[in-house]
């Protein structure tokens, strides 16, 4: 028998329906937006710029007079309440959470997605995480051996694109803007200067 938990606070009105397919894609989808606004605004507050620090060279900022600890426990934490936040939704989505969640296969896939959309972005993050459950289903489709074909395609995407998927779409818009700054230049006309 499956558990899934509610929205309500017991009796038996319940503000969101997460048995509905739509009613819990927008929940989701929300909670995403949430969490990405918060951790960016997280990011560019002090408290993130002392993290970004401890990231770099914790060592000079403990003799500038910071106490690392306590920003790395707060980071912690934090980062244990939004995957509290992700093991909510897998229990409300499945209806069950069990040990094996824990276990490498999800680590690596989690690590696959960030490196697979660009690590040190947010939004390569959330492209990462798309673009990898959507190869996923596709190469389970194509043959059962569906881990040597993603495995192959990460390492391609890493040596033909070191920043992921996000660093491409910047590289490729990059010399699209190039291009057409050159045409610009070539037609009689174009250049006003």
């Amino acid at each position: 028998m499956l558990f899934k938990p509610s929205t309500g606070w017991g009796g038996d009105w319940q503000p969101l329906d997460l048995e509905n397919p739509v009613t819990f894609y927008y929940l989701t989808l929300a909670c995403l937006v949430g969490v990405y606004a918060f951790l960016r605004r997280l990011l560019f507050s002090p408290f993130g710029r002392v993290l970004g620090g401890i990231r770099v060279n914790e060592h000079r900022l403990r003799a500038v007079g910071y106490r690392t600890f306590g920003y790395k426990l707060t980071a912690f934490t934090l980062a244990g309440a939004l995957a509290g936040l992700a093991g909510y939704l897998w229990a409300a989505q499945t209806g069950f959470v069990n040990p094996e969640l824990l276990g490498f296969h999800q680590s690596a896939h989690a690590i696959m997605m960030v490196i697979l959309g660009g690590m040190g972005n947010f939004a390569g993050a959330i492209v990462g995480a798309f673009a990898f459950e959507y190869l996923l289903h596709v190469f389970k489709d194509l043959t059962k051996h569906w881990q040597l074909l993603m495995g192959g395609f990460i390492v391609l995407v890493v040596f033909v694109a070191p920043r992921g998927l996000i660093g491409l779409g910047d590289t490729l818009l990059q010399r699209r803007r190039r291009a057409q700054a050159l045409v610009a230049e070539s037609v009689p006309g174009g250049h006003h200067g």
